[in-house]
């Protein structure tokens, strides 16, 4: 292993891969992950798939995902080096294993929402069905710890999530956490979980066993800033939710 390669610290889904939906029609697309019944869930575009080629060459990847461990294990790209999961909840080990200190910290900054988090979710999906709206949710979580809701619509537009993301806040259900939003996917997340601060704690355990080193971020929704302003460099795909926030700032 050489040492002195870059870290690269990366978000998988819109940034290396996305559905099909999301490529333009006759795209050339190759498979990067699958869902629980073995069939393709996400593909890379040949750009996507040489930028892969060239990160696991070039650098040591690490995945930043929203992804729970088990979803991350249904990613098919050749990762050797761990991975930080569910929106910062869990940190695997190079051998996929879960880091047991990581997870201890969790316990404590979670504890408290052990029981709250999945009658959030029923609350969301029973705003849905009053506004006619058809939703799907569920907590994602990780052995016998839950980590944050997941709320997405079935057949409707993400305008729908916005307004029950709207009465959820109305009804003082969201105190002591926070949200993260882009397209069709609603993640409603306790405060002291995120990306940014798993992300700090694997820099310092990085920096201490390898010293100083180029960090590089990529990542393309508004809440992967977070971690991606503790790298040195840091890249978002063009058209993502980050990218057009940006060109509306500077167009105002």
């Amino acid at each position: 292993m050489n040492v002195d390669r870059p870290l690269a610290l990366v978000d998988l889904d819109d940034t290396l891969f996305q559905t099909a939906r999301k490529m333009a029609e006759g795209t050339i697309r190759y498979p990067a992950s699958f869902d629980v019944s073995g069939n393709v869930s996400g593909y890379m575009s040949q750009v996507q798939k040489q930028f892969v080629e060239w990160l696991l060459l070039s650098t040591e990847v690490v995945p930043v995902t929203a992804r729970s461990a088990e979803a991350f294990s249904r990613v098919r790209l050749d990762f050797a080096r761990g991975a930080i999961c569910s929106h910062g909840a869990v940190i695997l080990n190079p051998d996929r294993s879960v880091n047991a200190d990581w997870y201890a910290i969790m316990a404590e900054t979670l504890r408290d929402y052990q029981l709250r988090l999945p009658e959030l979710c029923s609350a969301a999906l029973q705003l849905g069905e009053e506004n006619g709206i058809s939703l799907r949710g569920w907590v994602v979580e990780e052995g016998e710890q839950q980590h944050y809701v997941v709320v997405k619509h079935n057949n409707g537009s993400d305008s729908d999530l916005s307004q029950v993301l709207g009465q959820i806040k109305a009804r003082g259900l969201l105190e002591g956490m926070h949200v993260h939003t882009n397209g069709n996917n609603l993640a409603l997340l306790p405060n002291g979980l995120s990306k940014q601060v798993a992300v700090e704690h694997y820099l310092k355990l990085d920096r201490e066993m390898r010293g100083e080193r180029p960090v590089l971020g990529f990542g393309d929704s508004i809440t992967d800033l977070g971690f991606m302003g503790l790298c040195n460099f840091w890249s978002t795909p063009a058209r993502s939710q980050l990218a057009k926030a940006f060109e509306g700032a500077i167009n105002e």
